[in-house]
């Protein structure tokens, strides 16, 4: 992939240098990479020099909101469909019974 313009030539509205890259980027958060991780990628593949701070602020600016920072799949993509959960799995995972209260214990008073 080739550099991006300089920001001279650029409109006036500003642009991320990562926006070309934005599809790399998104590729790699899906597989888990970490920042540190794609700026080396992208320093060694495309000869961008790019801070990890940078590319998170990139990437978390342009996410929806989740816990996990990730950039929304483009248009063109696969769309993948979760499986059904095993049912005995769904019950291993359940939250244990609640169990009887201290106060429910107390004994009465010995008057």
């Amino acid at each position: 992939m080739s550099k991006p313009p300089p920001a001279s030539t650029r409109n006036p509205a500003f642009q991320s240098k990562l926006e070309p890259y934005r599809e790399f980027i998104r590729e790699c958060r899906a597989k888990r990479w970490s920042y540190p991780l794609i700026a080396a990628a992208l320093q060694e593949s495309h000869g961008l020099s790019a801070a990890p701070s940078t590319i998170f602020s990139f990437v978390k600016v342009r996410a929806r909101r989740r816990t996990l920072y990730a950039l929304p799949a483009s248009d063109d993509s696969p769309v993948f469909q979760s499986t059904p959960v095993n049912p005995k799995a769904r019950d291993f995972f359940a939250p244990p019974e609640p169990k009887e209260s201290h106060e429910a214990k107390r004994r009465p008073y010995n008057i």
